[in-house]
């Protein structure tokens, strides 16, 4: 006995459903876990931010004696614009009157200034830097 006659024979056609059955529902399962991860994961970062809440530290702590935070260096630093000039100026003097891009980054990383790319890229959209091309720029005087 061989083909349909066989699957009937042995009850192929039901166990085929019965796997398709599982097989979707499996998916509609899946598919509703993923629909309502969002939930899950808002519930942890609540918990998170609560705790992280609790341990801060209370508005009646005398805050002034902490050392200040990189942020509000980093915040300091791009308020004050012409000492960020004069920073990124004394930083490229050893390279001489005209230098490549690529080294005034290398510099800033090095004198740990905040957001070079952010940075460099102000001062040359803003006419600070000047481009003599192929990647080769200048202060503008």
């Amino acid at each position: 006995m061989y083909g349909f006659e066989a699957i009937s024979m042995h009850n192929g056609w039901a166990m085929a459903l019965a796997g398709a059955l599982i097989v979707f529902s499996g998916l509609v399962i899946l598919s509703t876990v993923i629909s309502q991860l969002y939930k899950v994961l808002d519930f942890f970062e609540d918990r998170i931010n609560r705790y992280k809440a609790k341990r801060s530290p209370s508005a009646n702590q005398d805050l002034s004696n902490q050392p200040e935070s990189k942020s509000d260096m980093e915040k300091r630093f791009l308020d004050d614009l012409d000492g960020v000039i004069d920073k990124y100026k004394v930083a490229s003097e050893p390279l001489g009157d005209t230098f490549a891009l690529a080294d005034l980054y290398r510099l800033a990383r090095e004198m740990d200034a905040p957001h070079p790319h952010l940075t460099i890229s102000y001062l040359k959209q803003h006419n600070f830097l000047f481009p003599m091309g192929d990647g080769i720029f200048s202060w503008h005087q």
